[in-house]
């Protein structure tokens, strides 16, 4: 088997040193000073608690050519790069095109651009950290997976054998992985949680300890949370993953939950690196949710609150 990792960030980077690592012939597609360093040394990952390297050999490409043909090519980019980069895999012949990448607005622009039968959409649970060529990194398992789990599905909901086949590969790499028939409204939610919280971090220099030291302020991201969840159920959005449901109780519940969880090094790994380097990509997905509150109707004044941290 064959797949290609389109992008050669913390997430390109953890998916193929992984999937390498069980046997897959993987190739990686990077650019720059991160081609060079692949080549030179290939993927390394460091994990973010045990502190161990890892090393694994892959091969790297600058340019995809029309006939290199794979049995998946993985898209991981941020949001703010995909219109760039979709039609470039689509003069590509492989047939399964699996793109991993935060979105609030929908498919129909990409399944336009690669086709309604090629494209898979995805979405993980893991980040990290890149310096020097090395990628400090976790994968959301145990008790992280009450948040979230690294999530697949067709464009069309449907359940395929290539889907099963996509997960199992996951799962053998180490990484649990599941599927979904409503990616769309997994991925909403997911933009109407991880925006309050980026923002939040944003009034604290995307500093989870700070965050969690503000009781007001945690409070302020969660009624966030909760008001971003509201304008996905006015337009008739379910809660995707429905294991997601206690993000509705009741804040005084939530709010001392999640200070304890924002002082742990996990917090700081799994939120904060990615926030710092994401600020671009989070003015884009804020501007597509901004989009869903002003169809809905739904007044979001903690929203309203947080928002200017994000572009200040």
């Amino acid at each position: 088997m064959r797949i290609l990792i389109y992008g050669a960030g913390v997430i390109g980077s953890i998916w193929a040193g992984k999937l390498a690592g069980i046997g897959i012939d993987v190739t990686v597609l990077a650019r720059g000073q991160r081609y060079h360093e692949i080549l030179d040394s290939g993927i390394i990952l460091r994990g973010a608690y045990d502190l161990r390297n890892e090393r694994y050999q892959v091969k790297v490409i600058e340019e995809l050519q029309e006939n290199d043909l794979y049995d998946y090519i993985v898209v991981t980019v941020q949001k703010t790069q995909v219109d760039s980069v979709l039609p470039v895999v689509a003069k590509n012949r492989s047939e399964r095109i699996v793109c991993m990448v935060n979105n609030a607005s929908g498919y129909e622009t990409w399944a336009e651009t690669l086709g309604e039968e090629s494209l898979m959409v995805g979405f993980l649970s893991a980040g990290g950290e890149r310096q020097d060529g090395v990628v400090e990194y976790f994968i959301g398992r145990g008790a992280i997976r009450c948040f979230q789990t690294t999530t697949f599905g067709e464009y069309s909901g449907a359940k395929t054998a290539r889907l099963a086949e996509l997960i199992g590969l996951f799962r053998r790499a180490g990484i649990p992985a599941v599927g979904t028939s409503d990616m769309d409204g997994w991925q909403k939610t997911h933009v109407a949680i991880v925006t309050a919280i980026a923002n939040a971090l944003y009034k604290h220099q995307c500093d989870t300890y700070r965050l969690a030291s503000s009781q007001a302020d945690v409070k302020l991201m969660l009624d966030a949370v909760q008001e971003g969840l509201l304008v996905l159920k006015r337009l008739g959005h379910r809660l995707t993953p429905s294991k997601l449901w206690y993000m509705n109780l009741p804040t005084p519940v939530l709010v001392p939950i999640w200070r304890v969880f924002l002082n742990t090094k996990m917090a700081e790994t799994a939120i904060a690196r990615h926030t710092r380097v994401a600020r671009s990509e989070m003015q884009q997905l804020q501007r597509e949710f901004d989009t869903h509150i002003s169809l809905s109707g739904v007044a979001t004044p903690a929203i309203d609150q947080l928002r200017p941290y994000l572009f200040s």
